[in-house]
């Protein structure tokens, strides 16, 4: 694989710093390039070299941030029993905190980290109870939409919440909530 010029690396992330920085300050449908070229200060054709326009920079910087943290994330989640996965979780959660509310933010038609996170997770949970039973009474959409759900709930509450991550204090909320479901 050949590796990016080190000048093009660092252009584009002054350019994602420049967006994020934005993106706290305004709405994403009210910013515009030239927003982001003030606050990157740089010039038009630098940003146009890289990116065609903010949702091409906005859906760059959601797949990074996916590719590099939270599909890795996922992919351990259901090979890891849950609270140690959950504590395994909480410090990149934590870490990641402030990028993920402000990309949170982003909410159109074509561009949503929380739906493409809700869709992976919906996804990996049916790949993963497809292998683990068999499939004759079990809706395996509906859950997988149901633990999607409810994972994306609760990221959503850990990620906007300006609490540190604690995996006790969700495992005990989650238990709670879940008890309403019981049939017993």
């Amino acid at each position: 694989m050949k590796k990016e010029d080190p000048r093009i690396t660092r252009t584009k992330e002054i350019i994602h710093q420049a967006f994020i920085t934005t993106l706290e300050k305004q709405d994403y449908d009210d910013i515009t390039v030239q927003d982001i070229l003030n606050n990157a200060k740089i010039n038009r054709s630098t940003f146009y070299k890289h990116y065609l326009n903010k949702d091409h920079l906005a859906t760059d910087i959601i797949e990074k941030l996916k590719n590099k943290s939270l599909i890795p994330l996922l992919e351990e989640r259901f090979s890891t029993p849950t609270l140690e996965f959950a504590i395994k979780a909480a410090p990149v959660i934590n870490t990641l905190r402030h990028t993920l509310q402000t990309l949170w933010k982003i909410d159109t038609h074509r561009i949503s980290l929380k739906r493409q996170i809700q869709e992976e997770v919906k996804k990996k949970y049916i790949d993963v109870i497809s292998t683990r039973k068999s499939l004759n009474d079990i809706d395996a959409e509906f859950q997988g939409k149901l633990f999607a759900t409810l994972s994306i709930a609760m990221m959503e509450h850990v990620v906007m919440s300006d609490n540190p991550v604690n995996p006790m204090v969700i495992q005990t909320n989650l238990q709670e909530v879940l008890s309403y479901f019981s049939l017993e």
